[in-house]
This record gives C-alpha cells, structure tokens and sequence, in this order.
C-alpha cells in the first residue's frame, strides 16, 4: 500500500449553493469536534465556496502525518436553486500497514449530504 493517497468524488445538492456553504461552513467545527475531538484548521475561500480542512490530533496524527479535505460548491447555472459539492481528500499514512481512512471520508459525505437534506427540509 502507499503511504500517500487521494481520494475524491462528487454529487448532486438541491438546496441554493449559497446557502449550503454558509450552513455548512458555520457547522464544520461542532461537527467534527462530536466525532474524535479532533482540532481542524480550515482555510475558507468565500468567493469560489471553497473550504480546506486539516485534521489533527491524537487519532489522525496516529495513523496520518497529514489529512486535509477541499471541499467545493458551485451553483447549478440554469437553475436557482441546486448545486454541486465536489470533495478531494488527501492524506499521507505513518506506516504501510494503515488503512485508508475511508471511514473519516464517508463521515465527511454523510455529513454533507445530511447538510442539504436538512436545508430541504426547512
């Protein structure tokens, strides 16, 4: 296994791109802290809708020397509500013998998902 990889990935969002960005950004720190008591630095890029998380603390730190996920949202150009969410996440594992973190991305996913499932809803 490689001690570095990157895994990404894409869907579909029927709340306003606007708004999902700014639920979700405001919400990102309680969430994670829930999860593992993790500390995430994010960089927030208001102008393309673009966060950048990295994930630090004893349980990443553990196993990764690095974990950061971008992620993006962009608007749907023919409709007024709807989007996108693009996510990449890059990671750098201690040791070979580390799994791929998929279970932190499919938390991450979960979450977003659950975000535009629950603007919909309001």
């Amino acid at each position: 296994m490689a001690l570095h990889g990157i895994s990404s990935g894409k869907f579909d969002i029927k709340s306003p791109a606007e708004k999902f960005f700014i639920s979700f950004t405001e919400d990102i720190n309680s969430t994670f802290d829930i999860i593992s008591k993790e500390k995430i630095t994010e960089s927030v890029g208001w102008d393309l809708r673009t966060v950048t998380l990295s994930m630090s603390g004893n349980l990443i730190s553990d196993s990764y020397k690095t974990f950061k996920a971008t992620i993006t949202v962009t608007p749907k150009e023919d409709e007024p509500d709807g989007g996108q969410v693009v996510w990449t996440v890059e990671f750098e594992k201690t040791r070979h013998d580390i799994e791929d973190p998929v279970w932190i991305i499919d938390i991450l996913i979960n979450y977003l998902k659950e975000t535009d499932e629950n603007l919909n809803n309001l």
